[in-house]
C-alpha cells in the first residue's frame, strides 16, 4: 500500500503545484499527483499547456467516490493523465472552476479514502490552507505527512504560524508536519524552523527556467533532469519519504516561546500588532 503526502501553503504563491510536479518527476517509486486545491487546478493549462482535453479529473472522480469509494479507487486510473511515457508518474487534474469547491466538500472523505487505498504513493496538492469552507481537510487528515511549502521570508513565515496551529486543531494533537522551502528568501531555513517549531525536510532552489517548464509548459531544455530544481527535488522526494516513515515514532517539536524566537520574529509580532496585519 502506498502513502499519502499532502502539500499546502500559507499563501503568497510559494509554488505548491510546481513543487508537487518536481517531486513527482523525481519520485523513487510510482506516484500520483492529485490536484486538490479548492481554488482550482493549474496542471492542464500549465505543465500540460492545454494539450490534453478536459473531461477527466478530480470532480469526475469525486462523483464516482461519492457513489462507491471502493469502485472509484479501483477506477482512478481512468481519470489520470500520464506525466511520463512509462505511465509511472500520473496526475489527477483539479477543479476547472473554483465555484465547484463548495459542491465537492461533502465528497472529500470518500476521495481521501480512494487515495489511501492506492498501491502507489499519492502527492495531494492542497493549495492554500484557509479557514473557509471547501478545504480538503479529510485529505490532510489521511496524509502520513503534510509538507508546508513556503519561501524563507518573514512574510510567509508569519502567515505559516497560524496555519500550523490550524492543522493541530483540525487534525487533533500534533500533526506530522514538515517544511518544504522554495526559492529565494531573506532568512535561513534553520531560523524559520526554529521560529515555527517545525523541521525543514528539504529546500528547492530558485530556478526560474526549470520552474516555468512545470508551471507554464515551457519547452524543456537539454538535460532537464540535471537542472538545479530537479536535482534538489530528487533529494527532497527521498527526504519526504524518510520523514513519512518516522513521523509516527517521533512527535514534532513544540513551538518556541516568544522569548526564544529570533529577533526578526519578535519585530514582526510588534509590526502586526501596530498595523493590524499584513497587507
Amino acid at each position: 500500500m502506498g502513502s499519502l503526502y499532502a502539500l499546502v501553503s500559507a499563501g503568497g504563491a510559494p509554488g505548491v503545484t510546481t513543487a508537487a510536479l518536481a517531486l513527482a518527476l523525481t519520485w523513487p517509486a510510482p506516484v500520483i499527483v492529485a490536484e486538490c486545491d479548492p481554488g482550482g487546478g493549474d496542471v492542464l493549462a500549465g505543465a500540460l499547456a492545454g494539450h490534453i482535453p478536459g473531461g477527466v479529473g478530480l470532480m469526475e472522480h469525486a462523483i464516482a467516490a461519492g457513489v462507491s469509494p471502493r469502485a472509484a479507487a479501483a477506477a482512478l486510473s481512468s481519470q489520470l493523465i500520464p506525466l511520463d511515457a512509462e505511465r509511472t508518474r500520473m496526475v489527477l487534474p483539479g477543479l476547472t472552476d473554483p465555484r465547484q469547491a463548495a459542491g465537492l466538500e461533502p465528497a472529500w472523505p470518500a476521495v481521501a479514502a480512494t487515495f489511501a487505498a492506492q498501491e502507489c504513493d499519492v502527492i495531494a496538492d492542497c493549495g492554500r490552507l484557509d479557514a473557509g469552507s471547501g478545504q480538503p481537510l479529510a485529505v490532510l487528515s489521511a496524509a502520513s505527512l503534510i509538507a508546508l511549502v513556503l519561501r524563507p521570508t518573514l512574510r510567509q513565515t508569519w502567515a505559516a504560524r497560524p496555519r500550523i496551529e490550524m492543522l493541530a486543531q483540525l487534525l487533533g494533537g500534533t500533526p506530522p508536519v514538515v517544511l518544504l522551502m522554495t526559492g529565494p528568501g531573506t532568512h535561513q531555513p534553520g531560523e524559520i524552523a526554529a521560529t515555527l517549531g517545525v523541521p525543514v525536510a528539504a529546500v528547492l532552489p530558485a530556478d526560474a527556467q526549470s520552474a516555468a517548464v512545470l508551471s507554464d509548459g515551457h519547452a524543456r531544455r537539454r538535460r532537464f533532469e540535471m537542472t538545479p530544481l530537479m536535482t534538489a527535488a530528487k533529494s527532497a522526494s527521498q527526504a519526504l519519504r524518510r520523514n513519512s516513515a518516522v513521523s509516527g515514532s517521533a512527535p514534532a517539536a513544540a513551538g518556541p516561546e516568544p522569548e526564544q524566537m529570533p529577533r526578526y520574529a519578535l519585530e514582526a509580532a510588534e509590526a502586526v500588532a501596530h498595523a493590524g496585519g499584513w497587507q
